[in-house]
């Protein structure tokens, strides 16, 4: 009688697992869930350097005005009040972070996103002006 409540139990286990496995197969990676067109949403300041806050929160106007279209090909387009560069991508799925080379100068970037689903990305940055999190809603 223990011995069937045993396998009982180690088959529930086994049905348990293998059904998890099957459920996070099918969870979309990072790399497809952020195809599409993206626009911030809210950015989140704490300025440093106050002799340069006045440029610094200007500078933030302007970048909630720029928004950015990812291709399931591989390319993105990024888009600015003074115009629109594009750029070829690819995306660690892992560490989060998406390697961008713009194809006009072949400039290399780098982009770690804190977060990333299917409707939102967050960006948090910290440098010597500040710490900035930025949250994108896909449109």
């Amino acid at each position: 009688m223990m011995q069937s409540k045993y396998s009982t139990l180690l088959l529930w286990g086994v049905l348990a697992v293998a059904f998890m496995a099957v459920v996070s197969c099918m969870r979309p990676k990072p790399e497809e869930m952020i195809v599409g067109t993206w626009k911030v949403d809210t950015i989140i300041s704490e300025i440093f350097d106050q002799e340069q806050k006045e440029l610094i929160e200007q500078a933030l106007n302007v970048q909630k005005q720029v928004y950015f279209i990812v291709s399931d090909n591989g390319q993105m387009d990024i888009v600015s009040p003074v115009g629109a560069r594009s750029a070829n991508w690819v995306m660690d799925n892992d560490s989060l972070i998406l390697k961008a080379t713009f194809i006009d100068t072949k400039q290399e970037s780098q982009i770690k996103f804190e977060e990333i689903s299917e409707e939102v990305l967050i960006l948090k940055e910290e440098s010597k002006l500040g710490k900035f999190t930025t949250k994108y809603i896909k449109r």
